[in-house]
């Protein structure tokens, strides 16, 4: 979903979309930039926050050293509402959310707010964004290179949201509703959130909620070429359904020390059902009918907090607890209807417990000159609890349970990193930041699989930031970083719609990464910016599919990879071609990647990786009429699937293009009408499946299978009480 749909976890029935290296401006439209006084007092002297003061007087924008300051009325023409609408239009920032590497140090990602990132890894932090409204925003900083000891896990770019002194006093309520009708046979649905803040004394809170529903219907057709058996079409046509909601608390209170602890409370429930039908049509005639319904209910909840205490100016610790819990129940099904035999059905259920708990421990020191030292540790206990059961028909009108190893079992990991980080300013023009961490871990598994092991893993991190001239930069790093494993990986389930069993594996480990970059950012006039970076990623133990003794795959480490390419970006303004107030921006990624193929032995792309992404997004403001306009669309590269017996790929011929038209004619709302997909984008999946190992390129059939959702037209509404 482009632009920002709201329902976007609701869009459903999609082909997956991975790639190393891309997609980040789709991010970005959902999120935020900003950061803080307090960000420059750890990185430069009082007067450099006096002279970004004096420098903004008479401006909307200025930038003082390696820091871009942006002030509410930069913001103005595109009349926001919460501090995600600005954050969405600083110029030349992209998003890293951090939810694909371990632990809760790495995972912090880039935005932080007042100079803290919040203590939760449940609610985005598009959705902390939204709970705060644009009114209450003092100003927005991005800092380009010399994070000092900010807790931005190495990031060369952050952002951080400084918000008004005592804007708690004001009870800020952003709100924001909305009306999804999916097409072309889709069901109007609801939407809504809001968030109210204030203070009772010294006790700042915030409190939120929010409910969605959403429903769509798809349909696409499927060829079915055997080489030793009948040919065979399909057509496929399902609908989805989803709905739910969630609550939050979010508790502050400062002490007269100068301590401040914080708590965040977070909940929610979500529930859907997917039901695809396929119409098959044998090529000697006759109708069979085949149904796949697949019912989804999640719970969760989490708890986190933190407590600061500064023991000198120049030395403070933070604690840091989180603890999660979530619930997940489904049913896979599938009920097949021949014309002329009795009808055969099979079931997997699934209820899977998953949880994590958290400790970190982090200390600031500023003791020397030209230094911010942060130094600690974190220690973190995950797990994953998996009930299942397989049915298949007994021939005689009910099912009968069948064995399905893997599927019952319990994964836990115990894992402590201690850490040091050292941000020195070098020179007037030369930023450093150094790193070091050390995770060691061990994952133990027990119930259908009996498997241990234990894991040392240094994550050591470089960046040097040099500024050529105050608009001009250049960016070199080098860091090793430790993908986040899926636990649902080491159990078993069965995947009806392709036939197939999704057997676990006991002995995964994560995939690592030695990534490098080389960035160089320009700056022109208020919000012109282009950005081009370099990078090469050298990855150990690549996690995809890997074939057991010829017969089996299951989910596991192929060997070592590489990938690499570059990331064009920028942001123009398009004044000088008649065009007032309005803006282009776009992102462009080329990038190849290379492995050995366990199955042919032969190099080739990792699984499920995009040759190329390109994303444009164009907006005009008319801020005297109080209108504005714009649309964006995205272009995908192709990209495979390969495993033990057989080869996917996954095309997107049409571009995914979205258009919208906004007003704040109604004093206080802000009016928002959305149109997706314009071109119904068509999802196509080519496979072949072989007569045993890929090797032997022996096709036994292949599979041409295309879906299209159809789009969607939003009308939303949203604006403070």
């Amino acid at each position: 979903m482009a632009l920002g749909e709201p329902g976007a976890a609701a869009a459903g029935h999609q082909q997956p979309i991975a790639f190393i290296h891309g997609n980040r401006k789709s991010a970005r439209r959902r999120t935020g930039l900003l950061a803080t006084a307090a960000a420059l007092a750890l990185i430069a002297p009082a007067a450099a926050q006096e002279e970004a003061a004096t420098a903004c007087a008479a401006a909307t924008s200025c930038t003082v050293g390696d820091t871009v300051i942006y002030l509410p009325a930069f913001f103005s023409q595109y009349n926001p509402v919460t501090a995600l609408d600005m954050v969405s239009r600083v110029p030349g920032f992209s998003i890293d959310s951090g939810d694909n590497v371990r632990g809760f140090g790495a995972a912090g990602g880039n935005v932080l707010i007042d100079g803290q990132r919040p203590s939760t890894k449940s609610a985005s932090l598009q959705t902390v964004l939204s709970r705060i409204g644009a009114s209450d925003v003092e100003r927005i900083e991005l800092i380009r290179g010399g994070t000092g000891s900010l807790d931005v896990a190495g990031q060369s770019v952050v952002v951080n949201v400084v918000k008004k002194k005592g804007a708690e006093d004001k009870s800020s309520s952003p709100w924001e509703f909305w009306l999804l009708q999916r097409r072309p046979r889709g069901s109007l649905t609801p939407g809504g959130e809001i968030s109210y803040s204030g203070k009772t004394g010294s006790l700042k809170y915030t409190l939120g909620a929010s409910g969605y529903a959403a429903g769509l219907t798809y349909g696409g057709d499927e060829t079915i070429t055997r080489y030793f058996d009948e040919d065979e079409t399909r057509e496929r046509e399902g609908g989805y359904h989803e709905h739910g909601y969630a609550a939050n608390i979010n508790l502050e209170r400062p002490f007269d020390n100068g301590d401040v602890a914080r708590l965040n409370i977070e909940a929610s429930k979500d529930k859907s059902r997917e039901t695809t039908v396929e119409f098959r049509y044998p090529e000697s005639g006759g109708t069979n009918i085949a149904i796949f319904p697949f019912p989804y209910e999640q719970y969760q909840y989490e708890v986190g907090g933190d407590y600061e205490h500064h023991f000198t100016e120049k030395f403070g610790a933070k604690l840091i607890g989180l603890f999660k819990r979530r619930n997940e129940k489904y049913d896979s099904g599938f009920e097949y209807y021949p014309d002329m035999d009795d009808d055969y059905r099979s079931l997997f259920s699934s209820d899977r417990n998953i949880g994590e708990t958290i400790g970190r421990v982090e200390f600031d020191w500023k003791g020397w000159e030209n230094h911010a030292i942060q130094f600690g540790g974190e220690v973190a206990h995950n797990f994953i609890d998996s009930e299942a059961e397989y049915f298949v028909d007994d021939g005689m009108g009910g099912l009968e349970q069948q064995a399905l190893d893997g599927a019952n079992t319990r994964v836990t990991e115990l894992r402590g990193e201690p850490f040091i980080t050292d941000s020195w300013k070098a020179g007037s023009k030369l930023k450093v930041d150094i790193g070091m961490a050390v995770e060691l871990s061990r994952i133990a598994q027990s119930g259908d699989s009996e498997n241990s092991r234990f894991f040392v893993y240094p994550k050591p991190s470089l960046t040097f930031t040099y500024d050529l001239t105050p608009k001009t930069q250049i960016r070199l790093s080098g860091k090793r970083d430790v993908n986040q494993l899926s636990f649902g990986e080491f159990v078993s389930s069965v995947n009806f719609d392709d036939e197939d069993f999704d057997f676990g594996n006991p002995e995964l480990q994560p995939q690592r990464t030695w990534e490098f970059e080389l960035a160089f950012e320009r700056r022109f006039g208020e919000i012109g910016v282009i950005e081009l970076t370099t990078f090469y990623h050298l990855v150990n133990d690549v996690e995809d599919l890997l074939p057991i003794g010829g017969v089996v795959e299951v989910p596991g480490n192929i060997g070592d990879g590489e990938a690499w390419g570059a990331t064009l970006d920028f942001t123009v303004p398009l004044d000088a071609v008649g065009l007032k107030n309005a803006r282009l921006e776009s992102e462009v990624t080329v990038q190849d990647s290379s492995v050995r193929d366990p199955v042919t032995g032969e190099d080739r792309q990792f699984s499920y990786f995009n040759d190329y992404v390109a994303e444009t997004e164009f907006r005009q403001d008319f801020p005297k009429a109080r209108f504005s306009w714009g649309w964006s669309f995205i272009y995908i590269g192709e990209e495979a699937g390969y495993g033990l017996d057989e080869l996917t790929y996954w095309r997107y011929p049409k571009p995914d293009s979205a258009i919208f038209v906004e007003s704040t004619v109604l004093k206080g709302v802000k009016i928002r009408l959305q149109a997706n997909d314009l071109f119904n984008f068509n999802n196509q999946r080519n496979r072949t499946v072989y007569m045993g190992s890929r090797a032997l390129n022996v096709p036994a059939f292949d599979e041409i299978r295309s879906n299209m959702n159809g789009g969607g037209v939003t009308l939303t509404f949203s604006g403070t009480l």
